[in-house]
């Protein structure tokens, strides 16, 4: 893997999803109402889905322009940090397939902990490299993480880098992935001992 300034972050949100697994199988209810099993499934579900296909979108707008262009179409249009608002939604819908309300808080503050920092971070990257551009966009787009209700700007095509982009595929394939990891544990600890 290569070394990038974000490795470390992703380092830290790896383990931070391992640790979610392996304490899903101990921590929280040994049982829990009928309604909310189905009801946390559901949402966890899909809002992991929707956090999985809102990155993907993101992904076509942002893959490979990163720190070379200021990227102000399509999801960024509509806020600053959809990428990293995707990944606080995916947080929140692991976290509820847990079925347990204190996973599903430590994990969303962590990912949130995480996800603000690297915004706050990327934002000063974006003001010293684009001063102006960032200044006229922070105007335009004054919402970090949640969408404006207004269309966004959807230029007529757009340069994709394949490559960049099937990495952003993938990782929206690896949320799937630790969404049964979670799942599985969390049927684990709820299977009643004979």
């Amino acid at each position: 893997m290569t070394e990038s300034a974000s490795t470390p972050r992703l380092r830290a949100t790896f383990a931070i999803y391992l640790a979610l697994v392996a304490a899903t199988i101990v921590v929280g209810p040994g049982s829990v109402p009928a309604a909310w099993y189905y009801l946390s499934g559901a949402a966890g579900f899909l809002l992991v889905t929707l956090a999985c296909l809102g990155r993907i979108w993101t992904s076509v707008f942002i893959a490979g322009h990163k720190d070379v262009e200021l990227v102000t179409s399509g999801p960024y249009a509509l806020c600053r940090h959809p990428l990293y608002a995707c990944s606080i939604l995916g947080a929140l819908g692991l976290g509820l397939t847990t079925r347990s309300l204190l996973l599903t808080g430590i994990v969303v503050a962590l990912i949130a902990a995480l996800v603000v920092y690297a915004a706050a971070c990327e934002e000063q990257f974006l003001a010293d490299s684009f001063p102006d551009q960032f200044a006229a966009y922070v105007l335009a787009t004054p919402n970090k993480w949640w969408p404006r209700s207004r269309d966004a700007a959807l230029p007529p095509n757009l340069a994709v880098q394949p490559a960049v982009y099937w990495k952003a595929f993938l990782d929206a394939g690896s949320f799937f992935l630790l969404y049964l990891f979670v799942a599985l544990a969390a049927e684990y600890r709820l299977i009643p001992a004979f």
